[in-house]
Protein backbone atom coordinates (compact mmCIF):
# COMPACT_ATOMS: atom_id res chain seq x y z
CA UNK A 1 0.00 0.00 0.00
CA UNK A 2 2.67 2.41 1.13
CA UNK A 3 4.51 1.44 -2.67
CA UNK A 4 1.56 1.92 -4.20
CA UNK A 5 0.85 5.52 -2.92
CA UNK A 6 4.16 6.54 -2.84
CA UNK A 7 4.24 5.85 -6.77
CA UNK A 8 0.68 7.68 -7.28
CA UNK A 9 2.80 10.89 -5.25
CA UNK A 10 5.35 10.57 -7.41
CA UNK A 11 3.13 10.72 -10.57
CA UNK A 12 1.16 12.97 -9.47
CA UNK A 13 3.83 15.63 -8.94
CA UNK A 14 5.05 15.26 -11.94
CA UNK A 15 2.05 15.60 -13.05
CA UNK A 16 0.66 12.85 -15.35
CA UNK A 17 -2.07 11.06 -14.29
CA UNK A 18 -2.48 8.78 -11.64
CA UNK A 19 -4.30 5.81 -12.74
CA UNK A 20 -2.97 2.81 -13.55
CA UNK A 21 -4.10 2.07 -17.19
CA UNK A 22 -3.15 5.56 -18.27
CA UNK A 23 -0.24 5.43 -16.63
CA UNK A 24 0.49 1.38 -18.72
CA UNK A 25 -0.30 3.61 -22.20
CA UNK A 26 1.44 6.20 -21.23
CA UNK A 27 4.61 4.54 -20.92
CA UNK A 28 4.07 2.20 -24.11
CA UNK A 29 3.51 5.25 -25.98
CA UNK A 30 6.81 6.73 -24.87
CA UNK A 31 8.76 3.53 -25.70
CA UNK A 32 7.29 2.86 -29.49
CA UNK A 33 8.36 6.75 -30.73
CA UNK A 34 12.17 6.24 -30.11
CA UNK A 35 11.55 3.04 -32.00
CA UNK A 36 9.16 4.42 -34.90
CA UNK A 37 11.28 7.73 -35.46
CA UNK A 38 14.86 5.01 -35.87
CA UNK A 39 13.06 3.45 -38.41
CA UNK A 40 11.63 6.13 -40.50
CA UNK A 41 15.45 7.95 -39.87
CA UNK A 42 15.20 11.76 -40.21
CA UNK A 43 15.01 12.66 -43.91
CA UNK A 44 10.87 13.12 -43.37
CA UNK A 45 11.24 15.85 -41.22
CA UNK A 46 13.99 17.23 -43.21
CA UNK A 47 14.04 20.90 -44.25
CA UNK A 48 12.77 21.37 -47.66
CA UNK A 49 15.10 22.70 -50.20
CA UNK A 50 13.56 25.52 -52.82
CA UNK A 51 14.68 26.36 -56.04
CA UNK A 52 16.09 30.05 -55.11
CA UNK A 53 18.15 28.74 -51.73
CA UNK A 54 21.65 29.44 -52.24
CA UNK A 55 22.80 25.78 -52.73
CA UNK A 56 20.24 25.54 -55.09
CA UNK A 57 20.68 28.66 -56.99
CA UNK A 58 24.52 27.29 -57.37
CA UNK A 59 23.68 23.72 -58.70
CA UNK A 60 21.43 25.58 -61.20
CA UNK A 61 24.52 28.00 -62.29
CA UNK A 62 26.39 25.14 -62.60
CA UNK A 63 23.96 23.65 -64.93
CA UNK A 64 23.51 26.58 -67.10
CA UNK A 65 27.10 27.10 -67.79
CA UNK A 66 27.34 23.61 -69.16
CA UNK A 67 26.49 20.58 -67.12
CA UNK A 68 23.29 19.92 -68.98
CA UNK A 69 24.39 17.77 -72.54
CA UNK A 70 22.77 18.53 -75.66
CA UNK A 71 20.16 15.06 -75.46
CA UNK A 72 19.18 15.89 -71.56
CA UNK A 73 16.23 18.19 -70.30
CA UNK A 74 16.69 20.71 -69.11
CA UNK A 75 15.89 20.94 -65.49
CA UNK A 76 16.40 24.86 -65.56
CA UNK A 77 13.43 26.69 -63.82
CA UNK A 78 12.59 29.77 -66.32
CA UNK A 79 9.21 31.97 -66.52
CA UNK A 80 8.95 31.89 -70.47
CA UNK A 81 8.72 27.99 -70.50
CA UNK A 82 6.37 26.05 -68.12
CA UNK A 83 6.15 22.42 -69.43
CA UNK A 84 2.40 21.10 -69.47
CA UNK A 85 1.27 17.75 -68.78
CA UNK A 86 -0.37 15.71 -72.14
CA UNK A 87 -4.04 16.32 -72.51
CA UNK A 88 -5.86 13.08 -71.58
CA UNK A 89 -8.83 12.40 -74.07
CA UNK A 90 -8.52 12.83 -77.74
CA UNK A 91 -6.04 15.42 -76.87
CA UNK A 92 -3.95 12.83 -76.47
CA UNK A 93 -3.43 11.81 -80.16
CA UNK A 94 -3.26 15.43 -81.30
CA UNK A 95 -0.07 15.56 -83.95
CA UNK A 96 1.55 17.95 -81.56
CA UNK A 97 0.79 16.39 -78.61
CA UNK A 98 2.74 13.28 -80.53
CA UNK A 99 5.47 15.22 -81.85
CA UNK A 100 6.25 16.56 -77.43
CA UNK A 101 6.26 13.30 -76.15
CA UNK A 102 8.82 11.80 -79.25
CA UNK A 103 11.19 14.81 -79.00
CA UNK A 104 11.17 14.05 -75.11
CA UNK A 105 11.54 10.35 -76.01
CA UNK A 106 14.60 10.86 -78.15
CA UNK A 107 16.42 13.26 -75.89
CA UNK A 108 15.39 16.47 -77.86
CA UNK A 109 12.89 18.24 -74.99
CA UNK A 110 13.16 21.81 -74.24
CA UNK A 111 16.47 22.92 -73.17
CA UNK A 112 17.03 26.71 -72.69
CA UNK A 113 21.22 26.69 -72.41
CA UNK A 114 21.28 24.35 -75.93
CA UNK A 115 18.81 26.77 -77.25
CA UNK A 116 20.77 30.30 -75.97
CA UNK A 117 24.08 28.54 -77.24
CA UNK A 118 22.43 27.44 -80.73
CA UNK A 119 20.76 31.48 -80.80
CA UNK A 120 24.51 33.06 -79.70
CA UNK A 121 26.49 30.80 -82.50
CA UNK A 122 23.86 31.29 -85.36
CA UNK A 123 24.25 34.94 -84.49
CA UNK A 124 28.22 35.12 -84.88
CA UNK A 125 27.65 33.33 -88.60
CA UNK A 126 24.88 35.71 -89.72
CA UNK A 127 27.19 38.68 -88.95
CA UNK A 128 29.38 36.62 -91.13
CA UNK A 129 26.88 36.41 -93.78
CA UNK A 130 27.02 32.80 -93.71
CA UNK A 131 23.02 32.69 -93.89
CA UNK A 132 22.64 28.84 -94.95
CA UNK A 133 24.58 27.55 -91.54
CA UNK A 134 22.87 30.32 -89.17
CA UNK A 135 19.90 29.03 -90.39
CA UNK A 136 20.26 25.60 -89.00
CA UNK A 137 21.47 27.14 -86.02
CA UNK A 138 18.40 29.11 -85.63
CA UNK A 139 16.02 26.03 -86.05
CA UNK A 140 17.78 24.38 -83.23
CA UNK A 141 16.90 27.44 -81.07
CA UNK A 142 13.57 27.28 -82.17
CA UNK A 143 13.26 23.62 -81.50
CA UNK A 144 14.45 23.76 -78.02
CA UNK A 145 13.28 26.60 -76.52
CA UNK A 146 9.60 27.53 -77.43
CA UNK A 147 7.44 29.94 -76.05
CA UNK A 148 10.07 32.68 -75.09
CA UNK A 149 11.95 35.28 -76.08
CA UNK A 150 14.71 32.90 -77.33
CA UNK A 151 11.99 31.73 -80.31
CA UNK A 152 10.81 34.95 -81.20
CA UNK A 153 14.14 36.30 -81.92
CA UNK A 154 15.47 33.06 -83.46
CA UNK A 155 12.25 33.03 -85.95
CA UNK A 156 13.29 36.43 -87.02
CA UNK A 157 16.57 35.62 -86.94
CA UNK A 158 15.79 32.67 -89.45
CA UNK A 159 13.27 34.66 -91.73
CA UNK A 160 15.96 37.37 -92.31
CA UNK A 161 18.19 34.30 -93.53
CA UNK A 162 15.86 33.37 -95.87
CA UNK A 163 15.21 36.73 -97.17
CA UNK A 164 18.68 37.02 -98.07
CA UNK A 165 18.98 33.92 -99.34
CA UNK A 166 16.24 34.88 -101.83
CA UNK A 167 14.19 32.09 -100.63
CA UNK A 168 11.39 34.40 -99.79
CA UNK A 169 8.56 31.91 -100.13
CA UNK A 170 9.66 30.77 -97.08
CA UNK A 171 10.63 34.22 -95.52
CA UNK A 172 7.43 35.41 -95.67
CA UNK A 173 5.97 32.37 -94.08
CA UNK A 174 8.19 32.57 -91.46
CA UNK A 175 7.43 35.98 -90.79
CA UNK A 176 3.66 35.57 -90.98
CA UNK A 177 4.59 32.74 -88.26
CA UNK A 178 6.24 34.96 -86.00
CA UNK A 179 3.53 37.62 -86.35
CA UNK A 180 0.60 35.05 -85.36
CA UNK A 181 2.62 33.46 -82.31
CA UNK A 182 3.81 37.08 -81.35
CA UNK A 183 1.06 39.31 -81.91
CA UNK A 184 2.94 41.97 -80.48
CA UNK A 185 6.59 41.80 -81.95
CA UNK A 186 8.74 44.36 -81.38
CA UNK A 187 9.97 42.97 -85.09
CA UNK A 188 6.38 44.37 -86.43
CA UNK A 189 7.43 47.03 -88.55
CA UNK A 190 10.18 45.38 -90.15
CA UNK A 191 8.26 42.24 -90.75
CA UNK A 192 5.53 44.43 -92.62
CA UNK A 193 8.39 46.17 -94.93
CA UNK A 194 10.05 43.08 -95.57
CA UNK A 195 6.33 40.87 -96.81
CA UNK A 196 5.27 44.52 -98.73
CA UNK A 197 8.84 44.50 -100.52
CA UNK A 198 8.37 40.34 -101.13
CA UNK A 199 4.49 41.32 -102.33
CA UNK A 200 6.00 43.88 -104.80
CA UNK A 201 8.28 41.56 -106.26
CA UNK A 202 5.91 38.89 -106.76
CA UNK A 203 3.66 41.04 -108.52
CA UNK A 204 6.41 42.80 -110.89
CA UNK A 205 7.09 39.19 -111.58
CA UNK A 206 4.03 38.00 -113.10
CA UNK A 207 3.07 41.42 -114.94
CA UNK A 208 6.48 40.66 -117.05
CA UNK A 209 6.02 36.82 -117.46
CA UNK A 210 2.63 36.09 -117.00
CA UNK A 211 2.91 32.88 -115.10
CA UNK A 212 0.25 30.50 -115.08
CA UNK A 213 -0.90 29.62 -112.03
CA UNK A 214 -1.54 25.46 -112.45
CA UNK A 215 2.49 25.07 -113.88
CA UNK A 216 4.38 24.75 -110.77
CA UNK A 217 7.40 26.47 -110.20
CA UNK A 218 10.33 23.59 -109.64
CA UNK A 219 13.52 26.33 -110.90
CA UNK A 220 13.29 29.40 -108.88
CA UNK A 221 13.43 29.94 -105.12
CA UNK A 222 12.45 33.23 -104.93
CA UNK A 223 9.15 32.82 -106.11
CA UNK A 224 5.94 30.03 -105.00
CA UNK A 225 5.24 26.96 -106.39
CA UNK A 226 2.08 27.80 -107.44
CA UNK A 227 0.45 30.96 -108.18
CA UNK A 228 3.30 33.98 -107.65
CA UNK A 229 0.11 36.61 -108.31
CA UNK A 230 -1.95 34.93 -105.34
CA UNK A 231 0.41 34.62 -103.25
CA UNK A 232 1.24 38.43 -103.90
CA UNK A 233 -2.10 39.44 -102.84
CA UNK A 234 -2.01 37.29 -99.95
CA UNK A 235 1.32 39.09 -98.69
CA UNK A 236 -0.24 41.71 -99.38
CA UNK A 237 -3.07 41.11 -97.18
CA UNK A 238 -0.76 39.78 -94.17
CA UNK A 239 0.74 43.51 -94.43
CA UNK A 240 -2.55 44.99 -93.48
CA UNK A 241 -3.73 42.50 -91.04
CA UNK A 242 -0.53 41.92 -89.30
CA UNK A 243 -0.32 46.07 -88.53
CA UNK A 244 -3.80 47.51 -89.12
CA UNK A 245 -2.42 51.07 -87.75
CA UNK A 246 1.16 50.51 -89.60
CA UNK A 247 2.46 52.85 -91.96
CA UNK A 248 2.08 50.22 -95.31
CA UNK A 249 -1.47 49.29 -94.32
CA UNK A 250 -3.04 51.89 -96.94
CA UNK A 251 -0.21 50.94 -99.30
CA UNK A 252 -0.87 47.37 -99.01
CA UNK A 253 -4.81 47.71 -99.72
CA UNK A 254 -4.39 50.38 -102.32
CA UNK A 255 -1.47 47.64 -104.08
CA UNK A 256 -4.12 44.79 -104.03
CA UNK A 257 -6.85 47.10 -105.84
CA UNK A 258 -4.59 48.31 -108.36
CA UNK A 259 -3.41 44.40 -108.85
CA UNK A 260 -7.12 43.18 -109.11
CA UNK A 261 -7.78 46.40 -111.32
CA UNK A 262 -4.99 45.19 -113.84
CA UNK A 263 -6.53 42.04 -114.05
CA UNK A 264 -10.21 43.20 -114.74
CA UNK A 265 -11.59 42.16 -111.17
CA UNK A 266 -13.73 45.24 -111.18
CA UNK A 267 -15.32 43.71 -108.08
CA UNK A 268 -13.02 42.93 -106.12
CA UNK A 269 -10.81 45.72 -107.34
CA UNK A 270 -14.32 47.89 -106.12
CA UNK A 271 -13.85 46.20 -102.51
CA UNK A 272 -10.05 47.43 -101.60
CA UNK A 273 -11.30 50.86 -102.75
CA UNK A 274 -14.03 51.14 -100.68
CA UNK A 275 -11.90 49.25 -97.76
CA UNK A 276 -9.08 52.58 -98.07
CA UNK A 277 -12.26 55.05 -98.42
CA UNK A 278 -13.80 53.84 -95.66
CA UNK A 279 -10.69 52.23 -92.59
CA UNK A 280 -8.36 55.06 -93.95
CA UNK A 281 -9.63 58.40 -94.66
CA UNK A 282 -6.46 60.24 -94.03
CA UNK A 283 -4.74 58.03 -96.68
CA UNK A 284 -2.36 59.85 -99.20
CA UNK A 285 -4.18 57.36 -101.77
CA UNK A 286 -7.69 58.81 -101.03
CA UNK A 287 -8.73 60.85 -104.26
CA UNK A 288 -7.18 57.65 -106.18
CA UNK A 289 -9.31 55.62 -103.97
CA UNK A 290 -12.40 57.87 -105.51
CA UNK A 291 -11.60 58.09 -109.33
CA UNK A 292 -10.56 54.24 -109.78
CA UNK A 293 -13.55 52.73 -107.59
CA UNK A 294 -15.83 54.86 -109.55
CA UNK A 295 -14.20 53.18 -112.56
CA UNK A 296 -14.22 49.81 -111.04
CA UNK A 297 -17.85 50.24 -110.05
CA UNK A 298 -19.27 50.95 -113.27
CA UNK A 299 -17.48 48.29 -114.91
CA UNK A 300 -18.75 45.76 -112.53
CA UNK A 301 -22.29 46.69 -113.62
CA UNK A 302 -23.29 43.83 -116.26
CA UNK A 303 -26.37 45.36 -117.44
CA UNK A 304 -29.95 45.96 -117.50
CA UNK A 305 -30.63 42.07 -117.11
CA UNK A 306 -28.69 41.98 -113.93
CA UNK A 307 -28.90 43.86 -110.24
CA UNK A 308 -28.38 47.68 -110.25
CA UNK A 309 -27.15 48.39 -107.31
CA UNK A 310 -23.60 48.99 -108.34
CA UNK A 311 -24.78 51.70 -110.13
CA UNK A 312 -26.27 53.37 -107.10
CA UNK A 313 -23.42 53.17 -105.64
CA UNK A 314 -21.07 54.65 -108.52
CA UNK A 315 -23.69 57.97 -108.60
CA UNK A 316 -23.07 58.62 -104.63
CA UNK A 317 -19.44 58.34 -104.92
CA UNK A 318 -19.02 60.45 -108.07
CA UNK A 319 -20.91 62.90 -106.33
CA UNK A 320 -18.89 62.36 -103.09
CA UNK A 321 -15.38 63.11 -105.42
CA UNK A 322 -16.42 65.67 -106.72
CA UNK A 323 -17.54 67.78 -103.76
CA UNK A 324 -14.88 66.05 -101.70
CA UNK A 325 -11.87 67.07 -104.16
CA UNK A 326 -13.06 70.15 -106.03
CA UNK A 327 -8.94 72.07 -105.66
CA UNK A 328 -7.70 68.45 -106.09
CA UNK A 329 -9.15 66.81 -109.17
CA UNK A 330 -6.99 68.34 -112.48
CA UNK A 331 -9.08 69.15 -115.13
CA UNK A 332 -8.99 66.38 -116.94
CA UNK A 333 -9.74 64.22 -114.13
CA UNK A 334 -12.72 66.72 -113.31
CA UNK A 335 -13.80 66.04 -116.91
CA UNK A 336 -13.43 62.31 -116.54
CA UNK A 337 -15.36 62.06 -113.66
CA UNK A 338 -18.36 64.59 -114.85
CA UNK A 339 -18.39 61.94 -118.23
CA UNK A 340 -18.66 59.21 -115.68
CA UNK A 341 -21.62 60.39 -113.85
CA UNK A 342 -23.61 61.38 -117.26
CA UNK A 343 -22.68 57.73 -118.37
CA UNK A 344 -24.42 56.48 -114.90
CA UNK A 345 -27.29 58.39 -115.58
CA UNK A 346 -27.68 57.00 -119.55
CA UNK A 347 -27.35 53.19 -117.99
CA UNK A 348 -30.22 54.07 -115.04
CA UNK A 349 -32.13 55.24 -117.44
CA UNK A 350 -31.50 52.37 -119.91
CA UNK A 351 -32.65 50.05 -116.76
CA UNK A 352 -35.97 52.16 -116.46
CA UNK A 353 -36.37 52.02 -120.12
CA UNK A 354 -36.19 48.00 -120.43
CA UNK A 355 -38.63 48.08 -117.79
CA UNK A 356 -41.22 49.79 -119.20
CA UNK A 357 -41.22 48.28 -122.60
CA UNK A 358 -41.58 45.30 -120.78
CA UNK A 359 -44.84 46.68 -119.01
CA UNK A 360 -46.21 48.10 -122.22
CA UNK A 361 -45.46 45.33 -123.93
CA UNK A 362 -47.62 43.18 -121.57
CA UNK A 363 -50.06 45.55 -121.38
CA UNK A 364 -49.30 46.62 -118.25
CA UNK A 365 -49.70 50.11 -118.70
CA UNK A 366 -50.18 51.42 -115.16
CA UNK A 367 -46.18 50.01 -114.17
CA UNK A 368 -45.15 51.09 -117.63
CA UNK A 369 -46.19 54.59 -116.97
CA UNK A 370 -44.44 54.86 -113.42
CA UNK A 371 -41.12 53.85 -114.90
CA UNK A 372 -41.45 56.38 -118.66
CA UNK A 373 -42.09 59.22 -115.49
CA UNK A 374 -39.22 58.10 -113.53
CA UNK A 375 -36.63 58.57 -116.87
CA UNK A 376 -38.18 62.31 -117.63
CA UNK A 377 -37.97 63.21 -114.30
CA UNK A 378 -34.93 62.62 -112.91
CA UNK A 379 -33.08 61.94 -116.21
CA UNK A 380 -34.21 64.86 -118.53
CA UNK A 381 -30.71 65.54 -120.17
CA UNK A 382 -30.38 62.11 -121.69
CA UNK A 383 -31.81 60.85 -125.13
CA UNK A 384 -34.36 58.84 -123.31
CA UNK A 385 -36.29 60.98 -121.73
CA UNK A 386 -37.92 62.93 -124.82
CA UNK A 387 -39.01 58.98 -125.80
CA UNK A 388 -40.57 58.50 -122.40
CA UNK A 389 -42.29 61.64 -122.51
CA UNK A 390 -44.06 60.54 -126.62
CA UNK A 391 -44.74 57.47 -124.89
CA UNK A 392 -46.28 58.50 -122.46
CA UNK A 393 -48.56 60.30 -124.36
CA UNK A 394 -49.61 57.38 -126.03
CA UNK A 395 -50.21 55.41 -123.36
CA UNK A 396 -52.03 57.79 -121.37
CA UNK A 397 -55.65 56.48 -120.15
CA UNK A 398 -55.14 52.82 -121.41
CA UNK A 399 -56.21 50.08 -118.68
CA UNK A 400 -54.57 47.30 -117.74
CA UNK A 401 -55.27 44.08 -119.16
CA UNK A 402 -56.32 41.30 -116.90
CA UNK A 403 -54.63 38.39 -116.55
CA UNK A 404 -57.90 36.29 -115.80
CA UNK A 405 -59.07 34.47 -118.62
CA UNK A 406 -62.72 33.86 -116.72
CA UNK A 407 -62.85 37.25 -115.09
CA UNK A 408 -66.64 36.62 -114.11
CA UNK A 409 -66.09 33.29 -113.07
CA UNK A 410 -63.29 34.40 -111.01
CA UNK A 411 -65.46 37.15 -109.57
CA UNK A 412 -67.77 34.48 -108.59
CA UNK A 413 -65.76 31.50 -106.95
CA UNK A 414 -62.68 34.16 -106.28
CA UNK A 415 -63.69 37.40 -105.80
CA UNK A 416 -60.53 38.67 -103.53
CA UNK A 417 -58.15 37.47 -106.14
CA UNK A 418 -58.74 40.69 -108.13
CA UNK A 419 -57.83 43.23 -104.89
CA UNK A 420 -54.94 41.34 -104.23
CA UNK A 421 -53.12 41.18 -107.54
CA UNK A 422 -54.12 45.75 -107.54
CA UNK A 423 -52.75 46.15 -103.90
CA UNK A 424 -49.85 43.82 -104.54
CA UNK A 425 -49.37 46.49 -108.11
CA UNK A 426 -49.76 49.52 -106.13
CA UNK A 427 -47.16 47.92 -103.53
CA UNK A 428 -44.42 47.51 -106.34
CA UNK A 429 -45.11 50.92 -107.58
CA UNK A 430 -44.55 52.34 -104.08
CA UNK A 431 -41.40 50.48 -104.05
CA UNK A 432 -40.26 52.03 -107.12
CA UNK A 433 -41.11 55.32 -106.26
CA UNK A 434 -39.53 55.21 -102.84
CA UNK A 435 -36.41 53.80 -104.21
CA UNK A 436 -36.06 56.83 -106.50
CA UNK A 437 -36.85 59.33 -104.29
CA UNK A 438 -34.52 61.50 -102.78
CA UNK A 439 -36.64 64.58 -101.57
CA UNK A 440 -36.99 63.57 -98.23
CA UNK A 441 -34.58 64.05 -95.35
CA UNK A 442 -33.94 59.73 -95.23
CA UNK A 443 -31.91 58.65 -97.64
CA UNK A 444 -33.26 57.03 -100.68
CA UNK A 445 -33.57 53.31 -100.08
CA UNK A 446 -31.13 51.53 -102.14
Amino acid sequence: MLNKLSHRSRFSSWGFPTDCGVVRRVLVILLVLPAAWTATGCATLKTPTWPWAKNDAAIGKEKVTGEVGADEESSVISSEFTPTEDDAGWDYFKGDNIQKRWKKMVGRGPNEPIARKTLSEGDALFREKKYADAAVKYKVAVDRWPDSTVEEDALWQLAECWFFTDQYPKAEDCYDELVKKYANTRYLDRIAQRQFVIAQYWIALDEKHGYVTLIPNVVDRSRPLFDTRGRAIKAFDHVRLNDPRGSLADDSIMAQANAHFVERQWIDADYFYGLLRNEYPDSGFLMQAHLLGLQAKLRAYQGTGYEGGVLDEAEILADQTIVQFPDQLSPDDQERVLKTRAEIAAQQATRHWSRAEFYAKGKHYSSARIYYALIARDYPKTMLAQQAQQKLGLINGLDDVSDDPFPMLTRVLNPDSLKEAELDAMAEADAVIAREDSSGAAAPIR
